[in-house]
């Protein structure tokens, strides 16, 4: 087990994977001692699982999970990581958070009690700190790593090694900054949304193929909209990506957007898929799926089939943003 403080979650060394396994910190509640199984099924992916759980929630509040397929199949996994669910990952979970921030603190206490200015000890020091509380629990979003893709290799930060690159306080000769950076700009709409509006989609077409059970199956009463500012998954870059691309819809005139829900069609017709494109909307009398992929993700081809076998009059969109 490794943990990085930029990493965004915990890394999973498995016996048989030539990678780690990133398991995000939406993933992990370790205050959690009593969950029961919604049942013995094992669902193809996290997506299937939640939306079993949702159409089964009790009104008794008790936490549930079930099992899924992750990291492309080759892994069985709970929907959380817990002390109720996996007792002795969520044990070395804690471990190695305590750890590592017992190695930060001590070996940035040294250095930092060289820099001048009371303020700037006091906020980099505080920082620090935090790094060993423990995570809440934050809304589930749909994420890389258990979800299918191996994350690219990177060094987990060990128990006796210096901190992380990002944490490395500047030289004692450096002034302390005076002022912030300036913020990035906010990104322009992707090309390709823009160009597929025009009637000129980027993405290929694909034949609709079978529809899977849990979509054929699933409740068609149209779930609430949720704020369309909920993320898509741990990218920054994505996130704000779809926030430009939202703005953009909204200039143009396009309706009923969704973001990470279920699968509906055009005008709030019916829900047709527990799967959950990242951007949807209706614009011009017909429903578009966006799906923003890393380069080396790959699973667009899949999300497009699987959003096209729900919805033959539907268009998707396939966006690769860093």
């Amino acid at each position: 087990m490794g943990f990085g403080i930029t990493a965004g979650g915990y890394l999973l060394y498995c016996e048989g994977l030539p990678l780690p396994v990133l398991v995000p910190e939406t993933h992990v509640d370790l205050g959690l001692t009593s969950a029961d199984a919604l049942n013995a099924s094992i669902y193809p992916d996290r997506d299937a699982a939640l939306a079993d759980m949702e159409a089964s929630a009790l009104g008794s509040g008790h936490a549930r999970y079930a099992w899924y397929r992750g990291a492309g199949g080759k892994l069985i996994v709970p929907t959380l990581f817990s002390p109720a669910t996996t007792p002795r990952i969520a044990r070395t979970m804690r471990e190695v958070r305590q750890d590592l921030a017992e190695t930060v603190q001590r070996e940035l206490k040294v250095v930092l009690l060289g820099l001048t200015g009371a303020k700037v000890l006091q906020g980099v020091f505080s920082r620090v700190v935090r790094v060993g509380a423990e995570p809440a629990l934050r809304p589930l979003s749909r994420q890389e790593g258990l979800g299918g893709e191996t994350p690219a290799p990177r060094q987990p930060v060990p128990r006796s090694t210096a901190p992380a690159p990002e944490l490395t306080p500047a030289p004692e000769s450096a002034p302390a900054p005076t002022a912030p950076a300036p913020a990035p700009a906010a990104p322009a709409p992707s090309p390709g949304l823009v160009h597929a509006l025009t009637g000129n989609n980027p993405t290929p077409p694909v034949a609709a193929g079978p529809r899977l059970p849990q979509d054929v199956a699933v409740n068609p009463k149209v779930p609430r909209q949720l704020s369309p500012d909920r993320p898509i998954g741990s990218s920054l870059t994505q996130n704000a990506q779809v926030q430009a691309d939202i703005r953009y819809l909204r200039t143009i005139g396009a309706e009923n957007i969704r973001v990470n829900q279920q699968q509906i069609t055009v005008r709030n017709g019916q829900r047709v898929g527990t799967n959950r494109p990242d951007l949807q909307f209706d614009y011009n009398g017909r429903r578009y799926h966006v799906e923003y992929d890393t380069p080396t993700s790959g699973r667009g081809p899949s999300h497009q089939s699987r959003t096209t076998s729900n919805d033959r009059d539907a268009e998707t969109i396939l966006l690769i943003v860093p």
